[in-house]
């Protein structure tokens, strides 16, 4: 960083942090897996004692608030140990596979079911943690009341949302057809305009991509990540209208779209960067300028005046940064100093909450700090409705589960397919059931 005005000097080089060798990685997750273990009979056996086992008829004692309370330390103490296990497991992955040990495919596999894991264990921390505040203090429930303060208002919906508790709808049908129509992105014979590739494209070929995922189409994450004062992620600023193969890469992270010019505001042109090499020589159209390498430095083309909202653009690309690290994805790091050095977003821009920016970094471990520090000074922002660092948590990993849910789906995992992003034949003015 500069010392004179905190910028970051593109002089500066950062020596990449060498990771343990695989056998102290393998040493350190069996060690946590031993660890893990013994806490979870300890917490099972202790669970026995706390709250035994009665019959159907029979009521249930109230438990010793002390035992409760040393009950409720002990998943917390559990969480925190499965979720260190979790991530030295992801690390031994990635290491085998980086070392030609097992093919990516059995990597992305196994990583798949470690991250699943992890959030699960998350989700045990965060109903630890809820139930600690309760014991601690039974007359202030701010994790749980929602009508204590704005914030718990926001996570108590979106736990429930997001873990199955309250039945949701989808994405309204006519998302599509707004989406159309705000870029006017029609023609006389039906077809739509790809914004990617620069012409029309068959309906069938198309989707309305959302930016944000749909999995996030609620004004309470909205609130969370953005403030008050963003637009509605059910909105058409929430979408781009492109071909399925390149929403694709686009719902996975191996392209970008961020600002043609850094320093234009508001934002009219976008350019696509291409950030994963796998997809390079991989078809998006046929004849020339159809390989997923000429996709890079291209940029978006409208048929009208309208675009995208800048900060739900700079959320992807957030997300696709901490995502290829999470992962480790090939020359992730060279990604990141790219775009340390060359900001693509206007500076200053108040784009995400400070809190969530840190809190999405850091989720699934540690991180290059002066790259998510200059994060947090030139695009976040701060407003009167805080959170706590438990709520911060909680509702990142919320964010990270709506991120894997559309990978999977855009990795053909059928039980995620909304069906309404299709832009397809359309009869479907009501909204459906999941």
């Amino acid at each position: 960083m500069d010392a004179r005005d905190g910028s970051p000097d593109p002089d500066q080089q950062f020596p990449p942090l060498r990771p343990p060798s695989l056998a102290v990685m393998k040493v350190q997750h069996d060690r946590a897996r031993r660890i893990s273990h013994e806490l979870e009979k300890a917490y099972n056996n202790l669970s026995r004692e706390v709250f035994p086992k009665i019959e159907p008829e029979e009521e249930r004692i109230e438990p010793d608030r002390q035992s409760n309370l040393e009950l409720t330390s002990l998943g917390i103490e559990l969480a925190l140990k499965q979720k260190e296990e979790l991530r030295l497991e992801r690390e031994v992955i990635i290491q085998e596979r980086d070392g030609n040990i097992i093919p990516p495919s059995d990597a992305d596999i196994r990583l798949r079911d470690v991250n699943k894991r992890y959030l699960s264990a998350g989700d045990a921390l965060w109903r630890h943690q809820a139930k600690k505040a309760r014991l601690d203090d039974p007359g202030i429930v701010r994790l749980l009341e929602p009508r204590s303060n704005g914030v718990s208002d926001c996570l108590l919906a979106l736990y429930k949302k997001c873990d199955g508790l309250e039945k949701t709808k989808k994405r309204p049908s006519d998302f599509r057809r707004e989406s159309i129509k705000y870029y006017a992105g029609e023609d006389a014979n039906q077809n739509i305009w790809c914004q990617a590739k620069g012409g029309w494209s068959p309906r069938d070929e198309m989707i309305a991509a959302h930016i944000v995922p749909f999995f996030l189409d609620s004004d309470e994450i909205g609130e969370i990540l953005f403030g008050s004062r963003a637009p509605d992620l059910r909105r058409a600023g929430n979408s781009l209208l492109l071909r399925k193969s390149i929403e694709k890469w686009f719902d996975t992270y191996h392209i970008l779209i961020v600002p043609a010019n850094p320093r234009e505001t508001p934002i009219m042109r976008w350019r696509i960067d291409v950030i994963s090499s796998s997809i390079k020589n991989a078809m998006w159209a046929d004849g020339p300028g159809g390989l997923g390498g000429d996709l890079d430095g291209k940029e978006l083309t409208f048929c009208n005046e309208k675009r995208p909202v800048s900060r739900f653009m700079y959320f992807h690309f957030v997300m696709a940064l901490v995502r290829i690290k999470d992962v480790k994805r090939h020359r992730w790091q060279d990604v990141w100093a790219q775009y340390y050095q060359q900001r693509p977003f206007p500076t200053p821009g108040n784009y995400m909450r400070q809190s969530m920016l840190l809190a999405l970094a850091t989720h699934f471990g540690t991180v290059d700090m002066n790259v998510v520090e200059s994060w947090i000074k030139d695009y976040g922002f701060e407003s009167p409705l805080k959170l706590t660092e438990e709520e911060t948590q909680e509702a990142a990993r919320r964010v990270h589960v709506a991120v894997e849910q559309a990978i999977a789906r855009a990795n053909g995992d059928r039980s995620m397919k909304d069906s309404n992003s299709s832009i397809g034949d359309e009869d479907d003015d009501e909204d459906e059931d999941d």
